[in-house]
């Protein structure tokens, strides 16, 4: 967009803003804002290193607009780095401007490697491009192994023609591999094809076929319920092939014939690998009461940790007094205390989870204070990798205990308080604003950084003074907090923060101030009653 458009665009804004009580930015500035930050992004995304350029890739499509196309495009057909091409591919999908459709169609069309020009495709969504790709070995491959997870991004005009053509490449085992292959069974599912059951059945069937795609296709019959297909699903869980008993129980799961239980509650109780009673377990969550008792008992007695998480999160489905039961069983067992906190701390948070879903909320606070303590010398390292599964789960406490959030923020230990304040601020969100303003100023990085981020998400133009104060800090999370801040709610007190930290030494500091700013910029350009011709 011309500075001449920007200018007419922000003009109307600014007429319209004056009566909302917001100190407006001005015209000039706010141009020159823009500017500034454009400028930040084409240094980083000429001289950075690969990490720094897709996080500028990502930036530019997460807070522009078609300004920042011609930026996105060149990444896409000159960037040496394959992932930072690929972010750009993906990410132009945003921008239906002539610069973006140029660019994409010469990187679908030219890419070295497959998978970026089937993103570029996608994106694109020229359905010729995508055809054309799909008759060429390597990017039909690529295409598979990118629809096994979703269908969404492709053209439901195409899916017909995908579906014959993945249906015509998979019996041609010298060309594609078995992650290939079982692939395009999978997407085959995701695409909703009705027309690959017969072959699904047939390779589930087949004993010379790899144990691997016999899996993935008695996963897409369970994705595609294809009912008539238990008895087969039934018999594969008694293989010997760890990969086909895992694909047959979670079909299964997904199928919930009522038939099925007691052979998925006979491989939880004898399969042999962890992974087999895994879905087993989980399979089984699905029929409510039914499978309770088998469930209490893995449990109890399995070998295995994540087996007996399989089967915690299946019985806090069922919400029964039988499963209630079997969790005390299980706390009084002392398996906790005895297991090593590296193998089994996703297996304790559980079962705090599933203590606040069955409604048993002192007894939650209880062991969510007494796994905390079991856990205090870990916590530096459990802070760092597991986080957010912490906070998700003293949020689950916390909403039926609201007294747990007292003890934790009271709590001696810096990393026990910023989880007391990270999860009260998800479980009362707007509510705890006065609350988290308490701890804005503590003198702890990590208790601090909570508040900020639990703040940003509802901050006001009022806000602005305050997060102004962290958009250097070297906290690269509280510094993130407080540009967002600005960038959704800030007014004109922003721009000094803003140009200050887009000058900034740093290139991580100027990297997060570009993308701020220049969200900023947009935001303040857009009005329901202007319109830029």
């Amino acid at each position: 967009m011309s500075d001449v458009r920007v200018r007419w665009a922000l003009g109307a804004l600014l007429l319209s803003v004056a009566a909302m009580g917001q100190e407006a930015p001005s015209l000039d500035r706010l141009v020159e804002l823009k500017r500034e930050a454009l400028a930040v992004f084409s240094q980083i995304l000429t001289e950075g290193i690969a990490a720094e350029r897709l996080s500028a890739v990502n930036s530019l499509v997460r807070n522009g607009d078609d300004s920042v196309v011609l930026l996105l495009a060149e990444r896409l057909l000159n960037d040496e780095a394959s992932f930072v091409r690929r972010g750009a591919a993906v990410g132009l999908g945003r921008f239906r401007s002539q610069e973006a459709q140029r660019a994409l169609r010469r990187a679908a069309l030219s890419d070295e490697i497959a998978s970026i020009r089937w993103d570029a495709a996608l994106s694109l969504k020229d359905s010729d491009v995508i055809l054309a790709l799909l008759s060429q070995r390597e990017t039909l491959a690529a295409a598979a192994l990118s629809l096994q997870e979703s269908a969404a991004r492709l053209p439901g005009a195409i899916w017909p023609s995908v579906e014959v053509a993945l249906l015509r490449a998979f019996p041609d085992g010298e060309s594609f591999n078995v992650v290939e292959r079982a692939a395009m069974l999978k997407a085959l599912a995701q695409l909703g094809s009705l027309g690959a059951v017969d072959r699904l059945r047939a390779t589930l069937a087949d004993s010379q076929e790899d144990p691997f795609v016999r899996g993935a296709a008695a996963f897409a019959l369970g994705v595609l319920g294809v009912r008539n297909a238990v008895p087969e699903l039934i018999s594969a869980l008694r293989t010997e092939s760890d990969s086909i008993q895992v694909g047959a129980a979670t079909a299964l799961g997904y199928l919930r014939e009522p038939s099925a239980v007691e052979p998925l509650i006979a491989l939880l109780q004898t399969g042999r690998s962890p992974q087999a009673r895994v879905a087993a377990a989980e399979a089984l969550g699905a029929f409510g009461s039914r499978a309770a008792s088998a469930l209490a008992q893995a449990l109890l007695t399995d070998p295995g940790p994540t087996v007996r998480q399989a089967a915690l999160r299946g019985l806090a489905q069922t919400r029964s007094a039988e499963a209630t039961q079997a969790v005390f069983a299980f706390l009084q067992s002392g398996y906790l205390q005895g297991c090593d906190p590296s193998a089994c701390g996703s297996l304790a948070l559980e079962t705090l989870r599933a203590l606040a879903t069955l409604g048993q909320a002192q007894l939650a606070l209880q062991v969510a204070q007494a796994t905390l303590n079991a856990l205090r010398e870990a916590l530096p390292f459990l802070f760092v990798f597991a986080e957010l599964d912490l906070v998700r789960t003293l949020s689950a406490v916390g909403r039926v205990a609201p007294e747990l959030f007292d003890a934790l923020v009271r709590d001696q230990s810096p990393f026990v308080r910023a989880l007391g304040v990270a999860a009260y601020a998800s479980v009362y969100q707007a509510e705890a604003r006065a609350t988290l303003l308490r701890y804005v100023s503590d003198e702890n990085t990590l208790v601090r950084r909570a508040a900020l981020e639990g703040l940003a998400p509802w901050a006001t133009s009022d806000d602005t003074e305050l997060f102004a104060r962290f958009v250097t800090n070297s906290d690269p999370r509280t510094r993130v907090a407080a540009l967002s801040a600005l960038a959704r709610a800030g007014d004109a007190r922003a721009l000094v923060p803003l140009r200050q930290a887009l000058n900034a030494q740093s290139s991580s500091v100027r990297l997060d101030a570009a993308g701020a700013a220049l969200a900023f910029a947009i935001r303040w350009s857009k009005t329901p009653s202007s319109s830029v011709p």
